[in-house]
This record gives C-alpha cells, sequence and structure tokens, in this order.
C-alpha cells in the first residue's frame, strides 16, 4: 500500500467523485472529517487509514438494486444471513458490502484490509467491531452535514459526554455507550417502520453493551 500522505488523500477525493451524487460526495468529505475528529482521540496514529475508509464507504451507495446484485454476482458476495435468503428490504444496507468489493478492486494501492473492513460494516455492525471499524460507522451517522433527528441525538451525546471522559477507560466506555445508543435508535426507528433488522445489527448492539457492564464492573 503507498503512503497515506496529504497528496495520496487530495488525489483520492477527485477519484472518488464520479462514484457519487454531489450531495453524497459532500457526505462523504463530512464523513472523513469527523473520522480524523474521532480519530485524533482514540487512535491518532490511524487518521490517514480513517481518512480513506470515510472516502471509499459509500462508493456504490448511488447504484441501483439491479446494479447492486450484478456486484454481487461479480464478486461473489452471498445474500444470505444465518442461512436463510437476505431479506429484499435489507438490500439498503447491501452497499456495504458492495463498496468493500468495488474499492478492493478499484483502490487496492490505497486499501488495506482494516480499511476494507471499515467500509463493510459502516452500516449494521457486526459482533466485536474493532474501534477502527467503531469510528467508521460512528463518523457516518454522525458527521455534521446529517440533519436527522437520531442523527444530531448521538452527534451530541458523544461530543458533550466526551468532556467528561478524563482516562483512557472513561473513553473507551463512552464510545461504547454511544454505540450502543445508535444502535438503540436504529432499532426502534426500524420497528417503528415495520422494516427488518440485520442479525448482525443486534448482535453489535449486545457485544458493546456487554463491554460497558465488562468495563464498569456490573
Amino acid at each position: 500500500m503507498i503512503s497515506l500522505g496529504e497528496d495520496t488523500l487530495s488525489h483520492l477525493r477527485e477519484q472518488i467523485r464520479p462514484y457519487l451524487t454531489e450531495s453524497r460526495y459532500q457526505h462523504t468529505l463530512g464523513v472523513e472529517e469527523e473520522a480524523a475528529r474521532i480519530g485524533a482521540i482514540y487512535l491518532p496514529d490511524k487518521i490517514p487509514k480513517l481518512r480513506v475508509a470515510a472516502l471509499l464507504h459509500d462508493i456504490t451507495k448511488r447504484d441501483s438494486l439491479e446494479k447492486q446484485l450484478q456486484y454481487c454476482e461479480e464478486f461473489g458476495i452471498i445474500l444470505e444471513q444465518g442461512g436463510v435468503p437476505f431479506p429484499k428490504p435489507l438490500h439498503a444496507s447491501l452497499h456495504a458490502r458492495t463498496a468493500m468489493s468495488v474499492a478492493h478492486r478499484d483502490f487496492a494501492d490505497v486499501a488495506d484490509e482494516e480499511i476494507l473492513s471499515g467500509v463493510r460494516w459502516h452500516t449494521t455492525g457486526h459482533n466485536e467491531m474493532t474501534v477502527f471499524e467503531s469510528i467508521v460507522y460512528l463518523a457516518d451517522y454522525i458527521e455534521p452535514n446529517r440533519t436527522f433527528d437520531d442523527c444530531i441525538a448521538v452527534r451530541e451525546y458523544f461530543w458533550n459526554g466526551i468532556k467528561d471522559a478524563d482516562d483512557r477507560k472513561m473513553l473507551v466506555v463512552h464510545l461504547c455507550k454511544t454505540m450502543v445508543y445508535s444502535f438503540d435508535l436504529t432499532l426502534r426507528a426500524l420497528v417503528e417502520e415495520g422494516e427488518p433488522i440485520a442479525a448482525d445489527t443486534i448482535l453489535a448492539r449486545n457485544c458493546f453493551l456487554e463491554r460497558v457492564l465488562m468495563l464498569e464492573g456490573k
């Protein structure tokens, strides 16, 4: 993988433009900056990689369901969950899977396995998420261009709570609590809308809750 200096990142920002609508491009730049901001707290040595993951996370978002399914066939993406067919409404999260594969194909010079994993799990989350994956997920949820009530609520919860986290353990607990809060809001919205819920999201929520309880000695 080549060096992820500012020249490389600047070039990547231009490379991804054809993959995105203008509004999605602005969102992506917002995610990049938010990932760097969160990364400065939790993974300062990985800020360039977080920027790359953020820039690549939505590169297939604009593609139609037909195109998403073509990607699945091309890259051998299996459309099932727990051994059963992938529910049609969950196709909205397919772009995370296909973006990972397209990023590996088109941007292999800047996207290693950790970056690709951040792209893969930025929508549903999964069991035992890494800090890197969590930052990409959270940055996508709370970047400043997001105006949905849930996004605003999680953004305020995270950044307001950082002020009270004065050691490493408290910072980790706060990140885990923020992830639980974001999943809770997502699950509530899906239930209210009568939509199916990805099993990975439930596993992710429970895993972060268990981490909080363990770290707080409960």
